[in-house]
């Protein structure tokens, strides 16, 4: 009975060493990958005439998404593949691209990038940088939606940045529903009043 006690504890050990190791190599990862990132975005050259919105290919470096007062910091990759929404924020294909104009949708996981999202306020400042600049947004509202509500998706009039995670922030599993945060842009290259 003793040996088997021990096994037991050896398993358990082990067990809770590979996920301890699994989730230190996931923050590792992302970690580098977001320093390696912002690198290029410091490098990329600033395009010189405008054209259309260019075609993206998953993963592809965007630009980059602060939020100053919640200390959010995180690159902006092409699409929500699994391996993208793990290193960094997704922009959502089919929305519209910073720098072009309409409803540029940003995806995260609750659980890491996105989590400060809990204490996001109306009136908050929401900066977006890509080679071809800065581009500040002020929150209007947030709001919880079914994962079905595509709606938010849509194309917009005004220049609107909408970011989604899952809600509840504190629920272990898929959770069952979306948090969505409406930005609108704020005229000119100006940062928001404090």
């Amino acid at each position: 009975m003793r040996a088997v006690k021990l096994i037991v504890e050896c398993l358990c050990f082990c067990l809770a060493a590979v996920c301890l190791g699994y989730c230190a190599w996931v923050y590792w990862d992302s970690k580098v990958f977001q320093d390696h990132q912002l690198e290029e975005l410091e490098r990329a050259p600033a395009p010189g005439v405008r054209e259309a919105a260019p075609r993206l290919h998953e993963g592809e470096l965007l630009g980059e998404i602060l939020i100053p007062r919640l200390g959010v910091s995180s690159v902006i990759l092409e699409g929500t593949g699994d391996t993208t929404l793990r290193r960094a924020i997704g922009h959502v294909p089919g929305t519209a691209l910073p720098g072009h104009g309409g409803n540029i949708c940003l995806a995260g996981h609750r659980d890491r990038l996105f989590r400060p999202l809990k204490g996001i306020a109306e009136g908050d400042e929401v900066d977006i940088r890509t080679p071809e600049g800065m581009k500040v947004y002020r929150v209007v509202g947030s709001n919880v939606v079914a994962p079905q509500e595509v709606s938010v998706l849509g194309k917009t009039q005004a220049n609107t940045l909408t970011l989604i995670t899952c809600y509840p922030f504190n629920f272990i599993g898929s959770a069952p529903n979306r948090f969505v945060v409406r930005a609108r842009a704020v005229p000119g290259n100006g940062r928001v009043s404090e």
